[in-house]
């Protein structure tokens, strides 16, 4: 399950603003990261391999794109920063920069206690999300009424509502960050792999180097050989995914957003306040003390906290995992083994793990600054550049380099195919808004 940015900040944002008639382009953002991430888990199921590795041998260059992407899209500490304004209010003393720091400190801490990263990973959000959901639905039980929550299904079916005068850029940010978005969803080949699903189970995974015994890292995947039990296995894999994904991930995704959403737009609305940024959770939790008085508002902030973290942890760890895939892999093979050779001797599991501390470092230094708005305007957009041209990549790689019974069928492809003219469209309507303003 994937929240974060785009659940508790740009859709309340949103919905506060423009009303609950907007919900429908959320929607279709999670129906179509559902397909994306189903075809990434099949690729990954099928082959063993990561997207970014079969990526490069259509197009060999291409790895210096996706780092370049990742590391623009989430090298910046908002989760950090938005996590240490949370705590700071809810305990009441302390500056946010602080809680911050120790809010990073915590996912290294979290990560280096277990001998396998996925698997702290994993279960970690086994128990944050679960008590995050419980939290969300004590508050909506009390806030919401069902003639709110009729509106809010009339909006999901409200298809071509565009409300006159949205900011593109935040509307793009807003769809693309529904769920996962931007290159997470790519990330999901990786955590996948780790998982050891299908084929990806012969591969090895990331360990850590010290509580963990080492697992020997193919670089390649596996062939996948066709016979009436590999392909019973091959059935009982894709159901496991679409299970993960569609009830976990799709479901549970869409209720969490629309509740968040609907919960800011009963509080926020009928006050006349728009807020930006972090600001929506501080000001829904005033809200709530208001209402309910301090514990309202601490239940709220321990609930947005909950959210918070887990999304900055999976952040972290998937841009870790994304370079450290690309570096390991092309330190080894491929066009680019001349310019990563000089890592060839550091093994995956030192290299993700060394990553991860540098990046939680760079990420303190960079918390006392503001995000620039240029960076965070080329965020959103890159988004859905990258999302639209990986998403034809990714129906390429599984149509034609799969063998036949394991490649998606028409429905798959349809939204595919529509998922690259949908990113595509609003990443070409961010680029101009931000030109012609």
């Amino acid at each position: 399950m994937a929240m974060g940015t785009g659940e508790l900040i740009l859709w309340p944002h949103l919905v506060s603003k423009f009303g609950l008639g907007i919900l429908w382009l959320a929607l279709i953002g999670l129906a179509l990261q559902y397909f994306i991430n189903q075809e990434v888990a099949r690729h990954t199921a099928a082959t063993g391999e990561s997207f970014f590795t079969s990526s490069a041998r259509l197009i060999h260059y291409i790895p210096l794109f996706w780092i370049v992407a990742a590391v623009l899209l989430y090298v910046w500490p908002g989760w950090a920063s938005a996590l240490g304004t949370i705590l700071a209010r809810l305990f009441g003393f302390g500056s946010y920069l602080i809680w911050s720091w120790l809010s990073l400190a915590l996912v290294l801490i979290i990560t280096f206690s277990g001998r396998t990263a996925y698997h702290v990973l994993e279960r970690a959000l086994k128990i944050i999300v679960p008590l995050f959901l419980l939290l969300l639905l004590i508050v909506s039980y009390h806030n919401l009424t069902p003639g709110v929550l009729l509106e809010a299904l009339k909006g999901l079916v409200n298809i071509g509502y565009i409300p006159e005068g949205i900011d593109m850029n935040v509307l793009l940010g807003a769809i693309v960050f529904a769920g996962a978005g931007g290159m997470l969803n790519l990330a999901t080949s990786l955590w996948y792999r780790d998982k050891g699903l299908g084929m990806a189970h012969y591969v090895g995974r990331i360990t850590n180097p010290i509580t963990g015994a080492p697992e020997a890292v193919t670089v390649t995947g596996q062939d996948f050989h066709i016979t009436e039990e590999s392909l019973a296995r091959w059935r009982g894999w894709m159901r496991y995914v679409r299970i993960d994904q569609g009830l976990i991930f799709f479901t549970l995704g869409l209720i969490s957003l629309v509740l968040l959403s609907v919960n800011a737009y009963v509080v926020l609305t009928p006050l006349g306040i728009v807020p930006e940024g972090t600001n929506v959770a501080v000001a829904q939790a005033e809200i709530f003390a208001a209402q309910w008085g301090a514990l309202g508002e601490k239940l709220y902030l321990l609930m947005a906290y909950l959210m918070l973290f887990s999304v900055m942890w999976t952040v972290i760890d998937a841009l870790t995992r994304i370079i450290t895939d690309i570096v390991h892999t092309n330190a080894r093979e491929g066009a680019l083994r001349e310019q990563f050779r000089w890592m060839n001797s550091i093994s995956i599991h030192h290299l993700y793990y060394g990553l991860i501390v540098c990046i939680v470092f760079i990420q303190a230094l960079l918390l006392p600054f503001n995000q620039p708005l240029p960076f965070l305007v080329l965020s959103s957009a890159l988004g859905g550049i990258t999302m639209a041209l990986y998403t034809p990549l990714l129906l390429y790689l599984n149509l034609f380099k799969l063998p036949w019974p394991l490649r998606p069928g028409i429905i798959t492809i349809c939204a595919l195919l529509a998922g690259t003219l949908f990113y595509a469209f609003f990443a070409f309507q961010s680029i101009s808004a931000t030109i012609g303003g």
